[in-house]
């Protein structure tokens, strides 16, 4: 069940100055909203916040996905330079939810801490077998 829709996600978008003419409505809905739906639905849904707020999660989620999405054109910019067209993308791809301003924005709105946990990094410890190895 979607709480947010293609024009909310659209504006959200315009907002950080991304330049939404180029993305159709499918677009959205497949790689942003599906996926912030399902999330929200799976992980957030039953954590006591209200459905008003799990609808700007949801939002945010979703310009999040597209943001990140890995196509270049898609992906968030910082800085642009128009001479050569070099750009810097915002965030690393390993950074999660943190690598975009609207995934920052669908962490601070849930209240449930869940999407922190979920854009802590991981720790890892390797260990050398008998032979040095990894």
């Amino acid at each position: 069940m979607s709480r947010t829709s293609v024009d909310d996600v659209r504006s959200e978008l315009e907002r950080t100055d991304f330049p939404t003419a180029q993305l159709s409505d499918p677009q959205i809905e497949t790689i942003g909203i599906e996926p912030a739906a399902l999330l929200v639905d799976e992980d957030l849904a039953d954590t006591g916040q209200s459905e008003d707020r799990l609808a700007l999660v949801e939002r945010y989620l979703a310009g999040h996905n597209i943001l990140s999405s890995g196509i270049d054109d898609l992906r968030q910019t910082s800085q642009e330079s128009t001479d050569r067209e070099s750009k810097t993308y915002t965030g690393d791809f390993g950074e999660a939810l943190k690598s975009t301003t609207l995934g920052q924005k669908a962490i601070t709105y849930d209240k449930s801490g869940t999407l922190a946990e979920m854009a802590k990094p991981t720790a890892s410890i390797s260990v050398p077998n008998t032979k040095g190895r990894y």
